[in-house]
């Protein structure tokens, strides 16, 4: 394709059908270095995502059956190994939801059929564009992919063969850590290692950090259902107010995702209510917003990142800011890449200590340039693309 194409049609595929803040903020990002194209958002299945994306998303399967398109891509992090039964579990309602889980092999397939035009076990956000007649030359841009949970998949399944089919076919490919950068290569295809794209944000979205006037000073807390299920409510109140006390700054509870499977406001509540009791003294911020932007406007605002999503590190490390990771293996190997001066896989015991050294950290000349070399290379690579095959 010409770069002096005036209007090319680009299809976006990712996980944009489901509430969760990183994928979100990969389909605004992309928006932003895609300016001046004709774009569509598609995913496994279609979803009115209005409110959140200002479009509505639709089955890729669909887009690409009914129009030819210049450029497709794909982008979203840990999306290799998901197929679609796993992307039906986290995107459907909870009602829906649990009515999928008991399905049974053969219902699941029955439904994975009907909402998305493919099997259980196809990849979910890797579309086969060869099999649709108009879009067999099309090709498709990968780009911040997370792929090292294809090493997990059993030699020839369905959704392993798709998915190796779809990388090789791919003009480019980019990933986001070394294990995805490993297996490309051992299916005999070259990707190019960069930042994730969501460190650019603070150089495309300088004005999301700055702060309100005469706002009270406040740090992030983030932790995925899973976390607080395990430690409990109380232990974790007892370690936030530690923070809250130790750096004075108010705790807001930050919900990186609503979707099935990640984070749950009946547990923040929960957290809070013990917090109310043991430390009455110290007031939380509330997060009521679901823009992807405006959340990560409240990351950006704030003097501390406490989470276990990795988008939330990663805002935090693009404007420079204190970060400290909760236990997540996917966040901690992301972390020591990429942003190994700051703390990660941190237990709520040792939180506090763990603080310390991340203001410590953010100090150092060299970390912060570090976070600024991340932002510009994240940002050049994509560039490198867009001028490459828009």
């Amino acid at each position: 394709m010409s770069q002096s194409t005036a209007k090319a049609s680009v299809l976006l595929v990712g996980a944009y059908e489901r509430d969760n803040f990183g994928d979100l903020l990969f389909y605004q990002l992309t928006k932003d270095y895609l300016e001046g194209s004709y774009l569509a958002a598609g995913s496994v299945i279609g979803a009115d995502m209005r409110p959140l994306l200002g479009t509505r998303v639709y089955p890729h399967s669909d887009l690409l059956a009914a129009r030819a398109w210049d450029l497709v891509w794909v982008v979203g992090g840990e999306i290799g190994g998901v197929d679609t039964e796993g992307a039906l579990a986290m995107s459907l309602t909870e009602a829906d939801g649990s009515i999928f889980d008991q399905s049974g092999k053969r219902g699941k397939g029955v439904i994975a059929e009907f909402l998305s035009g493919a099997s259980a076990q196809s990849p979910a956000y890797f579309p086969p564009v060869a099999n649709f007649p108009l879009n067999t030359h099309t090709p498709v841009v990968m780009n911040s992919i997370g792929l090292s949970n294809l090493f997990e998949t059993e030699p020839g399944s369905e959704h392993g063969d798709a998915a190796h089919a779809a990388i090789r076919n791919a003009a480019a490919v980019v990933v986001r850590d070394t294990a995805s950068q490993r297996f490309a290569a051992s299916i005999g295809k070259t990707a190019t290692l960069s930042p994730d794209m969501v460190h650019a944000i603070s150089l495309r979205h300088p004005e999301i950090a700055q702060r309100r006037l005469n706002a009270e000073p406040y740090f992030v807390f983030q932790a995925n259902a899973h976390l607080i299920q395990l430690h409990g409510a109380e232990a974790i109140a007892r370690s936030i107010a530690r923070v809250a006390r130790a750096t004075n700054l108010r705790p807001a509870f930050f919900l990186a995702g609503t979707a099935r499977h990640h984070d749950r406001s009946d547990q923040y509540d929960e957290v809070k209510s013990v917090l109310a009791v043991i430390a009455p003294e110290i007031p939380t911020v509330g997060i009521t917003t679901r823009d992807p932007m405006l959340l990560a406007s409240y990351i950006a605002r704030s003097r501390m990142w406490i989470g276990s999503s990795l988008h939330g590190r990663i805002i935090a490390g693009s404007f420079g800011l204190p970060r400290v990771s909760l236990e997540n293996r996917k966040v901690s190997k992301y972390a020591a890449t990429w942003d190994p001066a700051f703390p990660m896989d941190v237990s709520f015991d040792d939180l506090p200590e763990a603080v310390v050294e991340a203001f410590t950290s953010s100090r150092l000349p060299r970390n912060a340039q570090d976070s600024r070399d991340c932002a510009n290379a994240a940002d050049q690579q994509t560039q490198a693309l867009v001028e490459t095959f828009r």
